[in-house]
This record gives structure tokens, C-alpha cells and sequence, in this order.
């Protein structure tokens, strides 16, 4: 009799202190088969619309043997995949795959030793290579933005988060407002969720649903990320142009390795703000709003930026630490003190840099700590406010944080970065017509 023992080793974190976990769990399969970590990556995660390979093996027989979709067999392993949908579980969809009470705790331990399940959601996708006795050699969950979190059950068990490998793809296009900014996207064949983020960071300014009457022309220009021919996560906007009546609007986003956003009336640079995060989006404006966790109308006295767990935030201006810890509803906190009575503050984040200290001064850029989602919070995000002698101000209006010698962009500089956008936004729309 052959016996095989798998194990895989987590460590959780309890009180600060990391704790080693070892799962043991013995099985008899038919064919021992193991799995190196290049075999794993070529693990398909399927490319039919409702989350299925073309081609795969649809018999009954078979779907009997998994219990859910099976995408193909080959030596004895079904290949077995799904796009997360609203009310989904990872406990539900494993069974559906039909792994068995023991088999769906192992796979749910190791992905959740890298993954806060909590978080899983439509979109996301899980993929598994299972043997012919119904034991998972590999697991593996996309979540956003193409990353993946890949566990092993094979000889040699592990689990690894793995950056995405996508290729960028710029796309254009151009819209005229009939009755609402989303209905003109969604007619031109744009990303509507592009009217949120023109919404959000000209709150500032104006009311953009108001502003707009009718017969306003929009050109807009944004990233995709693609593996092969399948787009994955969201597509990010990079620029926008917009006539309105009191004039033209351009806005300029922060790219990938960028901190700052620019906006522009009539040529004119009249916004500059300086984010926490390179190239992350607004996610929720600064005024009120209805509370995502308690459901209330309250004030939200900063901005919210979406990010990934654990992602770099830094500080937006030179300034001294004058608090790190935790607070009621922010969960971990860094505030730092700019002088004149100015102040800024980071919330819900997942860790705080442990080399800094309270009364040290700090530098603009510099890392203060990781975005996360503790407190009052529904999933990882940044929170950041601009308090002004105590008061919390919008984080994009106010300009006491920006002077000459905060960096403020020159704006022959920015001019020249305006027409280069507008000559390759130009360029896309001439080619895709």
C-alpha cells in the first residue's frame, strides 16, 4: 500500500507574533503525481464567458467526477476552473469542484495564509489541477489585477503570492453627453466606471452631473491589462479632455510610478494634488456620503484610495511624526505635522514602517507604512485627511500643502506632458476610426 503524506506549513500572525502551522493529511491516489512550480504556472485559469475552457470535456461522466465544471482530463488530473460570482464562497465553489470536507479545509488554509478570504469577490478566479481520487494537486485564485495566489500539494507543498504578467494595452475614445456622462460611455463602448473616477476627482471643483446640460464632448484615453486575448482587472484612465460651457477641462492621472494629478482649464494649471500612492484611484470623495459599514449619511472628513493589500504608502509632504498607533473606527494611524497648523493623516493601514518613530521628520516620499484594511473597514483602501487646526479639509481643494517649495510643477513642464497626451489620444482615435 502506498501511502503519501502532504503537508504544507503557514505561519499566522497572533499578537504580533508569527506562529508556524503544519497540516498533515495522508491519501492513497491511484497514480502519485507531482507537481513543480513551472508545471503550476501553466495552470489555465479558462477563457470562456462563464468562466469554462472551449473544448474541455463536458460528459456527464466526467462532470460526475468532479461535481462541477470540468475543463479537461489528461493523465488521470481534471483541470477545473470558475470566475467568482456574487455570494460565492471558496468553501462553496471547492465542493462544487467536489473535494471532499478534508481536501476543501487544506486548499482554504493555504490560500487564506496568503489571501484574506474575506476579500474574495466576483471577478476573481479559482483554478484546480485534481487527481483522479479527487485530491487537489494545485490551487490557484486570481484576484485583482491579474495577481495570483498559487498553492502546491505535491512533494514539495507551497504556497506564493505571484505578481501578474500582463501586457499594457492604451486605448482611446470619445463620447458626446446625451441625458447622463455614463449613458454617453456606455453608447461610445467606454468604461462607464470612468464617469465615477471624472466624478470624483473634480468634486473639488463642480458637481460634474450637474455641470453637464447636454452636447458636451468627452475624449478620454486609458490602460487594459491583458493575458493573451483575455482582459484582466480594471482598465485605468490616464487622461481627459472635456468641453463644458464655462470651458475645456483636462486631467491628467498619476501613472504607475506617479504620486501626483493635475488638472487644467483652458491651459491653465489650476489643481495639483499629491497622493500617498503611486497611481492609485480615488475610490470615495471628501463630504458626505452613506457610510459603507454602518449605512448612515456621515461626513467623510478625507478621500479614499483603492489599493492592494500591503501597498506602499508614503508621506505626500515633509513633515514631523507626531502619532503611530491605532485609533477607534481608522485602525493603525500615522499623522505627521507640516507646520501652520497643518496636518495629515493615513488610516486602515495593515502596518506601520517600524523604523520611524514619533518626533522623527520625515521626508516627502518617504515610506510611512502599508495599506490594508484594519478598522472600520469593508476592504483595503487608504484613508488619507488634510486637517487644518484640528479641521479636516478636502485633501484636493485645499493648497496650504502646495508651494514652490513643496514641488510644485512647473507649468511649461506640464503643458508639454498636456500635448503629448492629447498627440497620442489624437493618434488612437485617428487609428481606431
Amino acid at each position: 500500500m502506498l501511502i503519501r503524506l502532504r503537508y504544507w506549513t503557514a505561519f499566522l500572525v497572533v499578537g504580533g507574533i508569527a506562529i508556524g502551522v503544519a497540516s498533515h493529511w495522508n491519501k492513497q491516489p491511484r497514480h502519485p503525481v507531482s507537481f513543480s512550480d513551472s508545471a503550476a504556472a501553466d495552470l489555465s485559469l479558462g477563457s470562456g464567458s462563464d468562466g469554462t475552457t472551449p473544448g474541455g470535456d463536458n460528459s456527464e461522466t466526467a462532470r460526475a467526477a468532479t461535481g462541477a465544471d470540468l475543463l479537461s482530463r489528461a493523465d488521470d488530473i481534471v483541470t477545473w476552473t470558475r470566475v467568482v460570482g456574487a455570494g460565492d464562497s471558496l468553501s462553496g465553489l471547492l465542493s462544487e469542484a467536489g473535494l471532499d470536507t478534508d481536501a476543501r479545509s487544506h486548499v482554504i488554509r493555504a490560500i487564506g495564509s496568503e489571501f484574506d478570504l474575506r476579500h474574495l469577490k466576483p471577478g476573481h478566479r479559482l483554478a484546480l489541477k485534481i487527481s483522479a481520487d479527487g485530491f487537489p494537486e494545485i490551487a490557484t485564485l486570481e484576484i485583482e489585477n491579474g495577481s495570483r495566489i498559487l498553492a502546491t500539494f505535491g512533494a514539495a507543498p507551497s504556497v506564493q503570492r505571484l505578481a501578474p504578467d500582463l501586457d499594457s494595452v492604451r486605448r482611446a475614445g470619445e463620447a458626446t453627453v446625451g441625458s447622463s456622462i455614463f449613458a454617453a460611455l456606455d453608447d461610445a463602448g467606454i468604461p462607464t466606471r470612468f464617469a465615477t473616477d471624472l466624478e470624483l476627482i473634480l468634486a473639488a471643483a463642480f458637481d460634474l452631473r450637474t455641470a453637464l446640460n447636454g452636447g458636451e464632448h468627452i475624449r478620454l484615453m486609458w490602460r487594459e491589462y491583458r493575458s493573451g486575448d483575455r482582459v484582466v482587472g480594471e482598465p485605468v484612465i490616464d487622461f481627459a479632455q472635456l468641453d463644458l460651457a464655462e470651458g475645456r477641462y483636462e486631467i491628467l492621472w498619476p501613472g504607475n510610478n506617479s504620486r501626483r494629478t493635475r488638472i487644467f482649464k483652458e491651459g491653465q494649471l489650476v489643481q495639483v494634488f499629491d497622493q500617498p500612492i503611486p497611481g492609485a484611484r480615488l475610490s470615495s470623495a471628501f463630504g458626505l456620503r452613506m457610510h459603507p459599514v454602518h449605512g448612515d449619511m456621515r461626513m467623510h472628513s478625507g478621500v479614499d484610495f483603492a489599493a492592494e493589500q500591503g501597498a506602499i504608502v508614503a508621506a505626500t509632504q515633509t513633515g514631523k511624526i507626531v502619532f503611530m498607533g491605532k485609533r477607534s473606527g481608522y485602525g493603525n494611524v500615522v499623522e505627521l505635522d507640516h507646520g501652520d497648523g497643518i496636518q495629515t493623516l493615513y488610516a486602515h493601514l495593515s502596518a506601520v514602517n517600524e523604523a520611524l518613530q514619533v518626533g522623527q521628520r520625515v521626508a516627502a516620499g518617504t515610506e510611512i507604512g502599508r495599506a490594508g484594511s484594519t478598522g472600520t473597514s469593508t476592504a483595503p483602501h487608504l484613508h488619507y485627511e488634510i486637517r487644518v487646526d484640528g479641521r479636516p479639509v478636502s485633501p484636493l481643494a485645499d493648497t496650504r500643502l502646495r508651494d514652490p517649495g513643496n514641488g510644485t510643477p512647473r507649468p511649461t513642464k506640464s503643458l508639454a506632458l498636456v500635448d503629448s497626451l492629447q498627440s497620442e489620444l489624437d493618434r488612437l482615435l485617428a487609428s481606431s476610426g
